[in-house]
């Protein structure tokens, strides 16, 4: 099996407690964020060549945090998705080394005056060395 399917299972696993889900793709209504969503997609590889007989692989896993929310609840959100995703930095998993993590609050706000929607995606890039 491929290492970003396999890290993206741990990342998965590491969040059970939030009952995280593994998707290829995720699609949701906001009638179906009455609780805190967290999706975990595998997002992606870059391949680096280090020498002649090895390489570096990149895997790139995706965590979404999508709730519903008022303007008063943002700051913990915020902080909640950020706390997240640090979490993983520097953690080994299935194999590799979490190098990079890239936060992107990407609610906006007319999605949360007008619809009381937080969404949140935050990028996990693993390091797995190849020979």
């Amino acid at each position: 099996m491929s290492d970003i399917l396999n890290l993206a299972r741990a990342v998965a696993e590491e969040l059970r407690e939030y009952k995280a889900e593994l998707l290829y793709f995720p699609e949701f209504e906001l009638r179906d964020l009455d609780d805190l969503r967290i999706v975990v997609v595998p997002a992606g590889t870059q391949y680096k060549t280090l020498s002649r007989a090895a390489h570096e692989e990149l895997p790139k896993v995706q965590i979404g945090i999508l709730k519903r929310c008022t303007e008063d609840e943002l700051d913990g959100m915020l902080c909640f998705a950020e706390k997240l995703g640090l979490g993983f930095l520097n953690r080994k998993l299935a194999g590799g080394t979490c190098v990079s993590v890239i936060y992107n609050p990407i609610y906006s706000p007319e999605h949360l005056r007008e619809r009381g929607q937080f969404t949140s995606v935050i990028e996990l890039v693993f390091k797995v060395l190849k020979p």
